[in-house]
């Protein structure tokens, strides 16, 4: 079966099939990422003129994004991780892909992920988790 997305694992960095594995974000570095993002604000942020402002030097210390993985069960580095894991035979297609996206962004967590990151990737065939197999044409 040819699929339009391939899904290759992070440690191993073999192409994972479907059954063996997952694309997944650990919830407690989501949690995490969550709390930081909170406190950077209260310390970094002021309120002028009815807007939030901050300068751009503080942009510096901005946490980082809880990252989504792909892995093989085999080589999944936290298995016992709390995660929200999507099975790679369910993100096959674009079709697949826009559909978990539109699900996604019902989840309030999902802005302290890499999601869009993961998205740019796999549209400009430059990632390393999900990409297509065959380059996609762009119309930006």
């Amino acid at each position: 079966m040819s699929h339009d997305l391939l899904a290759y694992c992070d440690t191993c960095k073999a192409p994972v099939a479907d059954g063996d594995g997952a694309l997944w974000a650990d919830m407690a570095d989501v949690d995490r990422t969550a709390t930081n993002t909170q406190a950077w604000e209260m310390l970094e942020t002021k309120q002028e003129a009815g807007a939030l402002s901050f300068s751009a030097a503080s942009l510096m210390s901005y946490p980082e994004p809880a990252r989504w993985q792909v892995h093989h069960s085999a080589c999944n580095p936290s298995p016992d991780a709390r995660a929200y894991a999507v099975e790679v035979h369910r993100c096959r297609s674009w079709a697949d892909l826009v559909w978990w996206t539109a699900h996604l962004m019902g989840k309030t967590w999902l802005q302290h992920t890499d999601w869009e990151d993961l998205l740019q990737e796999t549209a400009e065939a430059a990632g390393t988790r999900i990409t297509p197999a065959t380059p996609p044409e762009s119309h930006r």
